[in-house]
């Protein structure tokens, strides 16, 4: 939802700006403020104020497609699906990230996040930012299935009612691999999954503060941890660069493009 696009039929567009709460948002603590290029100051200090007052964690970012969280969340999920795809069950998947440190694997966030959300965004990301954020087709046929995620209790899991709320997932759904054109089995190192995966989200972080997406790298930190759980003890997705070494990410990329072609965005100049 592009913020300047609202603005262009405002009476004030200095005074529009954008809130991007995430889910569940009595949960989450952070928002993500959104101004476009003729919000004023004014308007900004306000609404951080506002943020704030909610108990929430505020960062600025850009009003660029995906804005940051969502953006770096993409092709982290995307790496995921891949994995899936050669062949590695959809809990071996999601345990490898929670070992990692997430809170929960990328395709359990999928599931939560609604599948059919998630693939009505990746056009909006590819025509932005190319075909690095293109996820596999086989999603649309998922979803032609009827597979929504947890709203409708049948996604990679299945899920079950109690009463009024939806139980965490019981099992996975025994029609996702037909659907996918795989036959399960897991071969993949967990570590070596993690790494791919957890690599594509540094990346486009990077890109992010290239392109001033974020205003600084702490923001990353912060965005990261609060808004998708990236492991707070690794500090956030910069941090957690500083720590392996800018080399080091930049050679794993690089040996991640040589072995993996297309499937992995281009290496940026992190």
């Amino acid at each position: 939802m592009p913020i300047h696009q609202i603005a262009e039929r405002a009476q004030r567009p200095e005074q529009v700006i954008g809130l991007h709460y995430f889910s569940p948002v009595d949960k989450m603590p952070l928002v993500e403020v959104i101004p476009h290029s003729g919000t004023s100051p004014e308007t900004i200090a306000t609404t951080v104020a506002f943020a704030r007052q909610q108990g929430k964690t505020a960062i600025v970012v850009a009003d660029k497609a995906g804005f940051y969280v969502n953006r770096i969340l993409a092709p982290y999920i995307n790496e995921a699906a891949y994995c899936l795809l050669e062949g590695d069950p959809v809990e071996t998947v999601d345990a490898a990230l929670v070992r990692f440190g997430f809170p929960v694997g990328p395709l359990t966030l999928f599931d939560e996040v609604g599948i059919d959300v998630a693939t009505k965004i990746v056009p909006i990301l590819v025509t932005a930012w190319g075909e690095r954020f293109q996820a596999p087709a086989t999603f649309e046929a998922i979803l032609q299935y009827g597979r929504k995620g947890r709203k409708n209790g049948k996604g990679f899991y299945r899920y079950g009612v109690q009463r009024r709320f939806w139980r965490t997932p019981r099992e996975v759904g025994s029609a996702i691999y037909p659907l996918l054109g795989v036959t399960p089995k897991a071969h993949i190192n967990p570590a070596l999954m993690a790494q791919r995966c957890v690599m594509m989200m540094l990346n486009e972080a990077a890109r992010c503060l290239d392109e001033g997406v974020i205003q600084c790298a702490r923001d990353g930190d912060i965005g990261a941890v609060f808004g998708i759980g990236f492991p707070p003890f690794l500090g956030g997705p910069f941090h957690y660069m500083d720590h392996l070494g800018i080399e080091a990410v930049v050679k794993t990329l690089e040996t991640f493009e040589h072995q993996y072609g297309p499937v992995l965005p281009r290496v940026s100049a992190c």
